[in-house]
């Protein structure tokens, strides 16, 4: 049985409904043939019952007449029947006998193929088109998490495969746009969260500027400075949204290598780590060993992860930052300090994840995207993002950038 059910499903659609037509054909001319030809006898038998005389039969007769055949299939006689005579049963039993004769073959075909189409439906068709309309609803509903499995190898078969095939390729296609979604929102959030220092910056330098500018407390070159200082912010901003424009996730931001005096790199990384400090009023310690003149970096890119360093020092310290600045040649490294309570075990290896926010129930520390935004900068700038925990118990977090 299950050797036939697998033929079955195996052949074509088409060679299906040739053996269904067929076989109601024949079932329907065996059935149509095996009634009438009851329904005939019955007939002869109530003729026969109602002979009245024998006749030649003669042009124009108008009498009812029961044909005899010879051996050979001629007539030979004719009995004339009493028609007038019978009895109702056996009137009635004959006039439904002849229209057995004249409509059966009609009623029997028509059953046949219906039942034929029926068959067809219910073993070939009824199964694999509920699949499909299934699929389709919860395709609709943007659910992918399912499998179109119709064996066979017929027409239905080969449609359910092409449809699985394209749940596959949707599936695939909502995967990585959920994931395309989700690194424009990682990269939305990175530039929302970094650009919150250079305006922190700008806004401590405006804050400066109007409150000693109208007494002239501030010599001209300071303020010459202080300007040249917040166009370079500026600049930085524009560079944010040039690259909102063209990126589409962290790991596309582009890496700019360009030869920058290293005292003047050095100066602004000292302004705004005073600033943010004094703020703050978290005191603040910098030492640097760079002895190069120039430094063959991305300025965008470290200054963005020093920055994002810095932000996290001064959220968790408790009263003092250190921030140590080297250079061997082939790398340059930042390594930034506090004195709060450093990274917990599992920290060390997770703080630096995407949206990652410490345990819930302590507001005081959050790790968002600012360790992921360095880590990845530091990747894709050679180099490499290490968090531990320093001799005094604080956190202390070193970024490295290849020269």
């Amino acid at each position: 049985m299950g050797k036939i059910k697998a033929w079955y499903r195996s052949i074509p659609l088409w060679l299906a409904i040739f053996l269904f037509a067929v076989a109601a054909l024949v079932i329907a001319s065996l059935a149509s043939n095996k009634i009438t030809s009851a329904a005939g006898s019955k007939m002869s038998q109530i003729n026969w019952s109602y002979v009245i005389s024998q006749n030649e039969i003669s042009d124009g007769d108008e009498i009812i007449y029961a044909p005899i055949t010879g051996e050979n299939g001629e007539i030979t006689f004719y009995y004339k029947v009493d028609i007038e005579g019978m009895s109702e049963y056996d009137a009635n039993l004959y006039r439904n006998c002849r229209f057995i004769i004249q409509y059966a073959p009609i009623f029997i075909y028509s059953i046949s193929l219906l039942t034929a189409v029926l068959l067809l439906y219910f073993t070939k068709l009824k199964k694999p088109l509920a699949m499909l309309v299934n699929a389709s609803k919860k395709i609709a509903e943007n659910d992918f998490v399912f499998s179109l499995d119709y064996s066979g190898h017929d027409e239905m078969a080969k449609l359910c495969g092409a449809f699985e095939k394209m749940r596959c390729a949707l599936d695939e296609n909502n995967l990585r746009m959920s994931q395309m979604i989700e690194e424009r929102k990682q990269l939305n959030d990175a530039y929302t969260h970094d650009l919150r220092t250079p305006i922190a910056v700008l806004k401590g330098y405006t804050d400066t500027l109007s409150e000693y500018l109208p007494t002239e407390q501030l010599p001209k070159e300071k303020v010459i400075e202080t300007v040249h200082t917040m166009s370079a912010h500026v600049e930085r901003l524009r560079q944010f949204v040039d690259s909102m424009n063209t990126a589409q996730k962290l790991s596309d931001l582009p890496i700019q290598r360009e030869a920058i005096p290293a005292g003047d790199f050095i100066t602004g990384l000292r302004e705004t780590t005073t600033l943010l400090c004094e703020k703050q009023s978290i005191s603040c310690e910098i030492t640097s060993d760079i002895e190069a003149d120039t430094l063959n970096i991305d300025p965008s890119a470290v200054t963005q992860v020093f920055e994002n360093l810095l932000g996290n020092a001064l959220r968790f310290a408790k009263t003092r930052i250190t921030v140590h600045l080297a250079s061997n040649g082939k790398m340059f490294t930042v390594c930034i300090t506090d004195d709060g309570r450093g990274f917990k075990e599992k920290e060390l290896t997770t703080a630096a994840k995407p949206y990652y926010s410490g345990e819930q129930n302590e507001k005081t520390y959050h790790f968002g995207l600012g360790l992921y935004i360095c880590h990845t900068l530091c990747e894709k700038h050679g180099g490499s993002l290490k968090l531990e925990n320093a001799e005094n118990g604080g956190a202390a977090v070193t970024a490295a950038f290849s020269l």
